[in-house]
């Protein structure tokens, strides 16, 4: 019997942390778990909707949120998560009052505001995403995607100096960001096609 006790306890030993290697393989099935365990909280649901976002399970990502929206619904990751499916889906009236409900509730927070240019951008609205890309760099000025996305705010809005500017400070701040290079490309052509010295 003093053999066998060592065995079962090294078997209980085991099998719990083969549990706990499971729980832990991936976000999905941490925050799966977190939610099972803590349903009334709204943190894991918002961290499980973001791992459904990331793996483009979008219904299920929303389901996530909107159990978060009904435990806090002033919590602003549960806007920029919900806004982002929005905008992932092509709902941009939609995304833009998610994301403007964040920029209200926290005027300080640099990456709603550049969410909220972005939708704004896509949506046409060059002057509205020039703005809130405007104040997004003033809250942070070391925003590098905030930067590349007034470069291509500006591009579209035909403004090549200051498109041409906007990319540069974003490339200065991060040599290797492929989208900034990209457009900085594209804009030193059509500064050329001008006759614009750069």
């Amino acid at each position: 019997m003093k053999k066998i006790f060592p065995i079962i306890i090294l078997m209980v030993l085991s099998l719990s942390t083969f549990q706990r290697n499971y729980t832990w393989r991936n976000e999905y099935t941490l925050w799966k778990d977190a939610v099972s365990k803590s349903p009334q909280k709204a943190f894991p649901h918002i961290l499980l909707g973001t791992a459904f976002i990331r793996r483009g399970a979008l219904d299920r990502a929303e389901g996530e949120f909107l159990s978060a929206l009904k435990i806090n619904r002033f919590d602003g990751r549960v806007h920029i998560g919900l806004g982002s499916i929005y905008f992932q889906r092509g709902l941009l009236d939609k995304a833009i009052e998610e994301f403007h409900l964040v920029t209200i509730g926290r005027p300080d927070f640099p990456y709603a505001h550049n969410n909220l240019g972005v939708a704004y951008m896509k949506k046409g609205l060059l002057d509205e995403a020039i703005n809130e890309f405007t104040i997004a760099i003033k809250l942070d000025p070391d925003y590098t995607d905030a930067y590349a996305n007034l470069g291509v705010a500006y591009k579209k809005k035909g403004m090549l100096k200051e498109a041409k500017e906007a990319l540069d400070k974003a490339l200065q701040l991060l040599p290797e960001h492929a989208g900034a290079r990209k457009n900085r490309e594209e804009v030193a052509r059509l500064l050329a096609e001008k006759g614009i010295v750069q």
